[in-house]
């Protein structure tokens, strides 16, 4: 084994700043962080290639003293602590005094400074640890910063980097990050000469949410706090319809600090308990102001974890300002009634002729024209949904398998009864039309127009029957379903009871009838009349474009809108049932989740999960008997019937053995 040895400064700088700096947005912070413990008002940030070639920061703080710029790249050079004590009381944004050492070992960096009462500033260049001479500088008052060729001498850490649009979505994520935390704070940033953000110190903390997470996040948000004392929690909550799929939209500060704590997320979610579904997060800012003795932020390299000296005040100090709040607020979501179709709408006959018959799109049913021949009027013929609102149906009025169809209206006068016609929303099953029958059994006929006069008969008036006694409404037969509490499906079989979830099953079926359809070539895609603009966090809209090409094969056409929004221009046809936007948000909240990205085939393949997850039915929606009905006559045709694409089961069966039991029977 070698003997132990002193290792040489430059591998010392790049040890430390493989632990500070991992991408252009780690250099951002650490020269943000310095700008705004030097007091500064306004902070002017420029980008070249997503940071890699250029990252220049301006500001106008205190400034350095001409003497000291050698010192800034020292290692463990600070002007923010001078004893140890200091560290269990830290009020300043750095400490360490590695940031700048870190930096300058792995890049070519210019440090130009001019403290307010200087007349003229100094500048000093370092490239790798090599530092130049003081030289003088005739700047603005303030400090400026240039990082040119990140990791230009460490090319194996520049390979690892992602494209230009992802390093970009980091950076601004971590400008995000600082101008939520300073509300008077002035930031620019530019990237390639194009401005990305300009945030006015008069933009307030509402303000500046609506315009990193839009206008729906904005309009939602409940004002917290816990009250006056020396631990205080404040900030903005969402209103819980304003849920995500992940906990991206939760920022955490403390003291000024952006960090993340398990403990004070899973706090915000208990308190939105019972408001939430499973799988979805709450949106939240929450500030927290703690003494600094009473936490030690020198946890991690990065600062982005602390340590509470009480944790547990802290989780309900969060937990009780949250749940106050929103027990404030009533929070029972409004019931929009869906407007109906024209009658006499018709789907296109191209849309028509590519949807596979055995998938007659399921739940959009608009109303349509049967033409019944030169003898007979054109009839409206309602939708499912539309006769039921006239009519109340039990769900056994129906064969099973069949769903229920009221005949067309005939009146007397027209030549003949009109004829069975096959529903094209039934899968081409419709029920016999049915014929008004007397008392006699026989069936009433229309009249011809002309008819002889008949001859005068005397008829005794009818015996009149006595009324039958009431009996028991006839239960439904075996074999059909019957949906509980919205959401299960029941349903007798050989074996015993199955209870179906009704979202897993839908979106089991649509999953696969996307899948057929795109590896036919014939996924049929709509285009929108006007691309709608959608606004993104800046981190997720570069994931967004880079998974552009997998997401035009599902028929999700997206383009950059500048900035953060980007422009949805179709979508599938198949899904139609769910707003454009509702299935496009739900394939981001699975990009965002996803740590590194898969193989384009597994791309695919969780896309058109996510997609079909968010078009099937959900729980708590009420289905027409015709619905439950076709719903079952596709789980018969689906290859795989008894998992989700997530890989949960859509049925389970209680045998009758298991029911005896239960019931002691046995």
């Amino acid at each position: 084994m070698p003997r132990i040895h002193q290792l040489p400064p430059d591998v010392v700088t790049k040890i430390a700043a493989g632990e500070v700096i991992e991408r252009p947005a780690s250099v951002v912070k650490e020269l943000l962080e310095n700008s705004i413990d030097a007091g500064s008002t306004r902070i002017d940030v420029d980008l070249d290639a997503g940071g890699t070639e250029l990252i220049r920061v301006a500001d106008d703080g205190c400034g350095i003293a001409p003497d000291d710029l050698p010192l800034a790249f020292a290692v463990h050079a600070t002007s923010k602590l001078t004893t140890a004590d200091d560290l269990f009381a830290i009020g300043t944004m750095g400490f360490r005094g590695e940031a700048l050492a870190s930096v300058a070992g792995i890049a070519k960096v210019t440090l130009q400074s001019r403290p307010h009462d200087k007349s003229v500033g100094a500048e000093v260049r370092c490239d790798g640890g090599d530092l130049s001479p003081v030289r003088p500088w005739n700047g603005s008052p303030g400090t400026r910063i240039e990082v040119r060729h990140l990791f230009h001498n460490v090319p194996v850490r520049k390979k690892f980097l992602k494209s230009i649009a992802t390093e970009l979505g980091h950076v601004c994520e971590t400008v995000t990050r600082l101008a939520l935390a300073n509300p008077s704070l002035h930031i620019t940033l530019r990237h390639n000469g194009k401005l990305v953000y300009d945030i006015p110190g008069t933009a307030g903390l509402v303000d500046r949410i609506g315009l990193f997470f839009g206008a729906e996040v904005r309009d939602s948000l409940y004002e917290i706090d816990s009250g006056p004392g020396a631990t205080r929690a404040t900030g903005f909550i969402a209103d819980p319809k304003c849920d995500r799929g992940n906990a991206k939209l939760q920022y955490l500060f403390i003291n000024g600090r952006w960090f993340r704590d398990r403990s004070v997320a899973h706090a915000m979610q208990e308190a939105y308990r019972g408001l939430l579904m499973s799988g979805r997060y709450a949106v939240g800012f929450v500030f927290l102001t703690v003494p600094p003795d009473k936490v030690d932020v020198n946890v991690h390299p990065t600062k982005a974890e602390v340590r509470f000296q009480e944790n547990s005040l802290i989780y309900s100090m969060v937990r009780s300002a949250v749940k106050a709040r929103l027990l404030k607020e009533n929070l029972v979501p409004h019931l929009t009634a869906p407007q109906g179709e024209p009658v006499g709408f018709e789907e296109p006959e191209s849309v028509i002729r590519s949807r596979d018959p055995l998938e007659p799109g399921l739940f959009a049913q608009p109303t349509r024209e049967i033409d019944l021949g030169p003898q007979h009027p054109v009839i409206g013929v309602a939708s499912p949904r539309q006769e039921l609102a006239s009519r109340t149906v039990a769900p056994w009025e129906t064969d099973r398998g069949t769903a229920l169809a009221s005949p067309p209206s005939w009146r007397a006068g027209d030549a003949s009864p009109p004829v069975e016609t096959p529903s094209r929303n039934t899968g081409g099953l419709a029920s016999p039309a049915r014929l008004d029958q007397t008392p006699g059994g026989l069936a009433s006929h229309a009249r011809p127009e002309v008819e002889p006069a008949p001859a005068p008969i005397v008829v005794a008036p009818p015996e009149v029957p006595p009324p039958a006694p009431e009996l028991p409404a006839a239960a439904p037969p075996a074999g059909t379903a019957m949906q509980i509490q919205d959401t299960y499906l029941v349903l007798e079989t050989p074996e015993g009871m199955l209870v179906i979830d009704q979202h897993a099953l839908h979106e089991r079926i649509l999953f696969e009838q996307l899948r057929r359809r795109i590896r036919a070539g014939q996924l049929e895609v709509q285009r929108l009349l006007i691309p709608e603009p959608i606004d993104l966090p800046a981190e997720q809209a570069a994931l967004v474009l880079e998974a552009a090409d997998e997401l035009r094969e599902l028929g999700l056409e997206v383009s950059d809108f500048g900035g953060n929004t980007v422009l949805l221009s179709s979508y599938p046809t198949l899904l139609g049932r769910k707003p454009a936007h509702v299935i496009f948000q739900g394939v981001v909240d699975h990009l965002v989740t996803k740590e590194r990205p898969p193989t384009r085939d597994a791309m695919l393949h969780l896309l058109m999960a996510t997609m079909a997850c968010k078009a099937a039915v959900k729980a708590g929606d009420r289905l027409t008997p015709e619905e439950v009905a076709h719903l079952l006559h596709l789980r018969q045709l689906a290859e795989d019937s008894h998992h989700c694409p997530h890989g949960r089961p859509t049925s389970l069966l209680f045998s009758r053995q298991e029911l005896d039991k239960q019931f002691r029977r046995v």
